[in-house]
């Protein structure tokens, strides 16, 4: 599932953006300002009892995501009784998790992601994972762990394409990235970038993926990185300036 999603953070060629992990292309690491961070700070209670309507509206919409959430439901009704949950984790968290680990979602999920922050209006009106978004959001915020704990413990991403960070200013991938503690495993998906990674928000899915082999460790949309270079080829080592605490640009609905 660690799948080969570009970090389309400012595009510098068309094969970029559509996302052929063959392009010859550098690719500019910045904020990713048009994806969509929110955080939900401040209105989780109210999203708990918009969600459930809104996903069944999206579902409806989306025989790719009725499918792949529909699958969800039999894996977590195993998975939750073999692992301890946190306060407050509900089905739908889980199974979000569990649901955004197939390879038949994620792409999609994460491209519209990419834009939905553009402005209040395309959010509204475009956006069609607004209660799949906000379930993932919180699954991963219930289930982070202590910072300096886990910002110790390295994941690697690797990647199709050739990254240039040209500036000194912070980055962020711009929507849910797949990482992995086994740096073997994370070149199989890209070897044109490397990045060691440091994060603070990042929480390891192992128990929920459909594939336990990868150790992944998901890493929010909105956790922000300093940028350095790294020791060999092309490569960047990302670590997390822990300044993800932040309401989102936008209100949720």
């Amino acid at each position: 599932m660690m799948k080969s999603l570009l970090i389309p953070l400012t595009y510098f060629c068309l094969q970029t953006w559509l996302e052929i992990p063959q392009a010859k292309c550098q690719v500019e690491l910045s904020m990713m300002d048009d994806a969509f961070d929110d955080q939900y700070m401040g209105c989780a209670e109210e999203m708990d009892g918009i969600a459930p309507g809104l996903l069944g509206n999206e579902t409806s919409k989306s025989s790719v995501f009725s499918t792949v959430w529909e699958k969800s439901k039999l894996k977590w009704e195993r998975v939750k009784k073999e692992i301890s949950l946190p306060t407050g984790f509900k089905d739908a968290h889980g199974r979000a998790i569990i649901a955004y680990t197939d390879n038949g979602f994620h792409s999609q999920l994460n491209a519209a992601v990419r834009e939905a922050g553009t402005s209040r209006a395309h959010y509204m009106a475009s956006f069609q994972f607004k209660a799949f978004h906000y379930y993932l959001t919180r699954a991963l915020q219930l289930l982070r762990g202590r910072c300096d704990v886990m910002y110790n413990m390295t994941v690697y991403r690797g990647v199709f394409v050739s990254f240039q960070h040209t500036g000194s200013g912070h980055s962020r991938f711009g929507y849910f990235a797949s990482s992995s503690f086994d740096l073997e495993i994370a070149k199989k998906f890209g070897t044109a970038t490397l990045f060691t990674i440091h994060t603070c928000f990042g929480v390891e899915i192992r128990n929920f993926s459909h594939f336990q082999e990868e150790e992944e460790v998901l890493i929010p949309v909105y956790e922000i990185f300093s940028v350095f270079p790294g020791q060999e080829g092309n490569s960047f080592v990302l670590r997390s300036t822990s300044d993800g605490t932040k309401p989102g640009t936008l209100q949720p609905i």
